[in-house]
């Protein structure tokens, strides 16, 4: 699967030729975002504080995914549905080889996510692993947009000089 940013505001999940989802923010520069499903689902993400350490994705007005970035560098993705909890951590890895990763409770790799700057359009695209296993689950794609909107954030961090 394939994450190919169009513009300042859009990235476009692609498998294959497929366009699955996309993630549009408010504004360029905004933590607000929009995740349209090919099937047309829609989900919004909101941060809850000033400091942008705590998020919900809202779904027809219902928080149905919760995340929280942690002083350690990771995030914590609880996905709440009809009273059950899937919890998920997500962290920025490696160092000569860096990617991002998406590990379930068992603390297994279920999503990897690879950058590649393009030197065209000063842009990043991404490329993304995905366990059989998660695409097994019901919110698999939402998460795995997840992981890039994630991404982004901490590239941003870095570029302005923030620490994790």
């Amino acid at each position: 699967m394939r994450a190919i940013t169009l513009d300042n505001r859009n990235i476009a999940f692609q498998e294959g030729d497929e366009r699955l989802a996309m993630l549009t923010y408010l504004k360029r520069m905004s933590y607000q975002a929009t995740i349209r499903l090919a099937g047309g689902d829609e989900y919004e993400i909101r941060p809850l504080d000033i400091w942008r350490s705590k998020f919900e994705i809202l779904h027809n007005g219902k928080a149905e995914i919760t995340f929280r970035r942690m002083w350690t560098g990771k995030t914590r993705i609880d996905v709440i549905r009809q009273g059950h909890r899937q919890s998920y951590i997500f962290q920025p890895k490696g160092f000569f080889d860096y990617r991002y990763v998406l590990m379930d409770h068992d603390k297994r790799e279920v999503a990897v996510l690879r950058t590649k700057f393009l030197w065209k359009g000063f842009k990043y695209d991404f490329n993304l692993e995905i366990s059989d296993s998660l695409k097994r689950r019901e919110d698999w794609l939402i998460l795995v947009v997840l992981q890039t909107y994630l991404s982004r954030y901490i590239m941003r961090q870095h570029r302005r000089g923030h620490s994790l």
